[in-house]
């Protein structure tokens, strides 16, 4: 190969590998601007991915606000369905129609009534016994009034005979008979003996329902307030009218009348304000063979009388202290008069209730006082079950 061929060939062989490095160039271009739109696409992918982000936690922050609504709308449509003595005695007052939730309440208040076979005198009737459910005929749907009634059971716990372990007897329908075992229905017999009929010394106590009846007088202007404080002070302004009325009439001395004989009636009070006159007191209850727990209910006075004296010249220790008298729980109430004392098995009272709570609202008798006059009707009837389980006391002569 001359060298002309020689220079030919080197010339071909720069011209291809020029080629060669201007396709690579070429195509290296090509892949940067694949890659420079791959990232520009990655680039406004991730910017929308953000801004969707951003939509999302706009929304989600807009559905809590929307659950918030919706729980505290809840919870306004609950206090909706709320009972309100209040507002029932000022639709009443105003002689307007009740709402379809005091309706509902008073509805139930009427039923409990016709049960116990009693008549409805007044326009609201407050049930007594513990409500389940009550259903709105108007919504078509169940309210649980569980911050309404059982409506005595305030009275439950202010009442000191029952404190003191008296049988409180609810929802009764006409007169019961409550038995009394005595010593004398329980014999031995042989295995196939016959039981000794017990009829002629089995007894028992009727209950018979007494009307009682009380009044508070509420004024115009307290009765427009809808606070829970008003509410509440209303009911218990009732259940106390109730309570001491039934408390003051069963630890009276009056004879059975319109309503139930107290239990200090044609009873004579033993002199006891010593620790040896206060044990032989309590041993006549003990030897008619009371086996309940005996508990002492005094008078202030009586209370007043116990607190300094010890039981003896050589025990120190005062014979009432700490709510107790020598270690028996006594409970102090001014229903009791004078310096008297009951000292007892207080299961052998039996109270017995009928009905539900009749309301009278009177808006007229106290318009001149700016008041309407509330009067509660309830029926009530107490009697001592053994008379031997009690034993009556005075601590001054």
């Amino acid at each position: 190969m001359n060298s002309l061929e020689i220079m030919d060939a080197k010339a071909q062989l720069k011209q291809r590998a020029y080629d060669m490095i201007e396709t690579c160039k070429s195509e290296i271009r090509m892949f940067t601007e694949d890659e420079e739109k791959e990232f520009n696409h990655i680039q406004k992918e991730i910017k929308n991915l953000n801004t969707t982000q951003k939509e999302l936690e706009k929304s989600l922050r807009n559905s809590d606000e929307e659950i918030k609504q919706l729980k505290n709308l809840k919870k306004e449509n609950k206090m909706d369905k709320r009972f309100s003595l209040v507002k029932a005695i000022r639709s009443i007052a105003n002689n307007q129609q009740m709402d379809d939730v005091c309706l509902a309440i008073d509805n139930a208040g009427r039923e409990e009534m016709r049960k116990s076979g009693l008549s409805l005198g007044g326009q609201i009737q407050l049930p007594t016994q513990e409500l389940r459910a009550i259903t709105v005929t108007a919504e078509g749907e169940d309210i649980v009034p569980t911050d309404i009634y059982n409506a005595l059971e305030p009275l439950r716990s202010k009442n000191v005979l029952v404190q003191a372990g008296a049988r409180f007897l609810t929802g009764l329908v006409g007169d019961v008979q409550v038995p009394i075992m005595s010593a004398s229905n329980v014999a031995w017999k042989d295995e196939t003996a016959a039981a000794t009929d017990g009829a002629g010394a089995f007894t028992n106590v009727k209950l018979t329902p007494h009307r009682l009846t009380a009044y508070i007088d509420i004024s115009k202007q307290l009765l427009n307030q809808d606070a829970i404080g008003i509410e509440n002070l209303i009911r218990t302004d009732i259940v106390n009218a109730i309570n001491n009325k039934l408390e003051a009439t069963i630890l009276g001395d009056t004879a059975a009348g319109a309503g139930p004989a107290g239990m200090f009636y044609n009873q004579t009070p033993t002199l006891a304000n010593t620790f040896a006159t206060i044990a032989s007191l309590e041993a006549t209850v003990e030897n008619a063979n009371i086996l309940g727990e005996c508990k002492y209910i005094l008078s202030p006075s009586a209370k007043a009388d116990l607190r300094p004296l010890a039981k003896g010249a050589v025990v120190s220790q005062a014979i009432y202290a700490n709510g107790e008298i020598d270690g028996t729980p006594a409970y102090s109430t001014t229903h009791i008069s004078g310096h008297n004392f009951i000292y007892g098995d207080f299961s052998n009272l039996a109270i017995g209730q009928w009905g539900s709570l009749d309301l009278v609202v009177d808006p007229y008798s106290q318009a001149v006082n700016g008041c309407i006059r509330l009067v509660v009707n309830a029926f009530f009837d107490a009697k001592v079950l053994r008379p031997t389980a009690f034993a009556f006391g005075k601590t001054q002569a």
